[in-house]
């Protein structure tokens, strides 16, 4: 029953939004929206006894009311009417809800007494409850967003303690035409927690990555088993809310989180094989780079580009990381001077200075059989039309990753990319984040070598 009522919060048939409105401002009115909108492929129930329609859809004075089967109840009424609608989901035989309802422990003494009555509740109906004090689920591979009306399916899934991260995440991978599998915002975790997603993305086959933000882990033993386990087969990236002292402060009166010390959440996460990062756009970079690309064998990485500039900042940011940049060797390099302009920087970062792809293109092929370089860091710093081109013809022949740089190319730039992302190449918008999204790959790379 319980791994049928997880899988019906991110796969329901059958949604019932309690407390549906008509008014726009309202976020009852929001869910139902977007989720008509995002082109949710089930039925839906607005509940609301005052009215008898809302966004053309029949509504129903109760649950009880509904004749059909319900997987999924999304309750969006004032706090302390909560309890008694989780009473009618318990009736209605409704396993899997989502209390999006905010005004229990993270308000005050009455909210905590309040949540206090909603955990007796579901442990006598043997409900699965996400939140309360949360922004819901989204699956956009059933069109299902609550939220943010995303819509582009993808390989990375989402299950955070904030709902700003979640959102934020969904509408960076939107913007990108990077997508997301799911995405889930947790609240106060009164029931449903971040072990039990673990568990289901483990399964989930569109699943290719997991992102997570935690202030707080309430079962650090049972986190770390399943974590360890669940890593070995898909990356996990983890990002910690509350590492200095007014961090953790603000994370006890957010969703009143145990924010523990960062020093032991690291070591801890570590050992389960995660990821950590420091900063929300660090926990994207990283998602982003382990969805698409191979892992490399080292830490060598050739960077081409065709602005000294660019180059420099790369090479601050790849000795900064530990990463190494390999000198290409005396053969290719003769190779390369025969075809190449005489003011080329014949180095690493080897710097084309020209403003045609195939330069590119030619500099990665003649060094695609180097054991001393892992992977390709091409810095497109102009408008070159064909990137996505060269890009992918490189690709097509190498398991070495090849972190894609664009920057300063106005409109060429954002066809190009766009090409790529379509392709399934990333793209990243600094030298320092490519850097930075190679560094993603080859910690994991690591971090795999040592938990086999």
């Amino acid at each position: 029953m319980s791994d049928d009522a997880i899988r019906s919060i991110f796969e329901p048939n059958s949604i019932a939004v309690v407390g549906a409105s008509r008014n726009p401002e309202k976020v009852g009115y929001l869910i139902l929206k977007n989720l008509l909108e995002s082109g949710f492929k089930g039925k839906l129930f607005p509940i609301n006894p005052k009215v008898d329609e809302i966004l053309s859809l029949r509504t129903y004075p109760s649950l009880e009311d509904v004749s059909e089967d319900i997987d999924l109840a999304v309750i969006v009424v004032p706090g302390t009417i909560v309890p008694n609608v989780l009473k009618e989901c318990g009736k209605k035989g409704i396993r899997s809800v989502i209390v999006i309802s905010g005004g229990f422990r993270e308000s005050g003494k009455e909210g905590e007494e309040l949540e206090k009555l909603v955990i007796k509740i579901i442990n006598e109906t043997g409900i699965r409850l996400v939140g309360p004090n949360c922004i819901g689920v989204d699956n956009p591979y059933i069109g299902m967003s609550m939220w943010v009306g995303v819509k582009k399916k993808g390989p990375i899934s989402i299950v955070s303690q904030s709902g700003l991260v979640g959102t934020a995440f969904q509408c960076w991978a939107e913007k990108e035409s990077i997508g997301i599998s799911k995405c889930i915002s947790l609240g106060n975790q009164v029931d449903v927690n971040e072990i039990d997603i673990l568990r289901y993305f483990e399964e989930d086959p569109h699943t290719k990555t997991i992102a997570m933000y935690l202030e707080g882990i309430q079962n650090g033993r049972e986190f770390m088993k399943v974590a360890s386990d669940v890593s070995k087969k898909k990356p996990i990236i983890a990002l910690k809310g509350g590492r200095t002292e007014k961090g953790i402060k603000a994370a006890k009166s957010h969703t009143r989180s145990l924010s523990g010390k960062s020093e032991i959440f690291e070591a801890a996460i570590n050992q389960s094989g995660i990821l950590s990062t420091s900063s929300l756009e660090e926990l994207y970079i990283y998602s982003k780079a382990l969805s698409f690309l191979p892992l490399p064998k080292g830490r060598r990485v050739l960077i081409i580009t065709s602005s000294g500039g660019a180059g420099i900042m790369a090479a601050d940011t790849v000795d900064r990381l530990n990463l190494e940049l390999p000198s290409i060797s005396d053969d290719v390099e003769k190779r390369l001077r025969q075809v190449l302009p005489s003011y080329c920087v014949f180095d690493n970062p080897f710097d084309v200075t020209t403003t045609t792809v195939e330069s590119f293109q030619l500099v990665m092929e003649e060094n695609l059989e180097d054991e001393n370089i892992d992977a390709f860091l091409p810095i497109f710093a102009d408008p070159l039309p064909r990137a996505a081109e060269a890009v992918k013809t490189v690709a097509k022949k190498t398991n070495k990753p090849i972190v894609v740089c664009y920057v300063g190319g106005g409109k060429v730039e954002d066809i190009e990319k766009e090409k790529m992302h379509e392709a399934g190449i990333p793209v990243f918008s600094t030298p320092e984040k490519a850097v930075t999204a190679l560094y993603a790959l080859v910690r994991y790379n690591e971090l795999q070598s040592k938990n086999v």
